[in-house]
């Protein structure tokens, strides 16, 4: 595995529906989003939908918060495996997790999968989350 430390942009993001291969582009067509992994092994990830404008309301802050992700723990790697253990992030669900991404690297461009789970824009069906990251330093 090439050494990850740096930053990193987000490429694209989206989920495959396990069953019908259905893509969901989550995020739109250019999402917003950053990686850094920092030598002491913290990461600290946001990602955030292309489409995003201000909140003029509570149900408006409610659907950015659904148009997001953030998070921040100790990362490792394992084989092919980025393991994130969660100490914070914008759902609180997510802290005290093991986060598992598979991932190859070439050096420039970082690609990441999660394990099948299940997503509401997939009722009844399990998605896999794909992730492409360029490295900027």
């Amino acid at each position: 595995m090439v050494d990850l430390v740096g930053t990193w942009r987000l490429k694209s993001a989206y989920f495959v529906a396990q069953g019908t291969g259905d893509r969901l582009d989550w995020l739109g067509a250019e999402p917003f989003g950053y990686a850094v992994f920092e030598p002491g092994d913290r990461l600290i990830v946001i990602i955030t939908s292309s489409a995003h404008t201000r909140a003029a309301s509570a149900t408006d802050m409610a659907a950015l918060h659904k148009s997001m992700v953030a998070y921040t723990g100790r990362w490792s790697i394992d084989g092919e495996k980025l393991i994130t253990q969660v100490d914070g992030a914008w759902d609180p669900s997510w802290v005290g997790t093991e986060q598992v991404r598979h991932c190859a690297c070439d050096g420039r461009t970082l690609s990441t999968r999660t394990a099948p789970f299940d997503h509401p824009s997939f009722p009844g069906q399990e998605v896999i989350g794909y992730l492409d990251w360029e490295k900027e330093t």
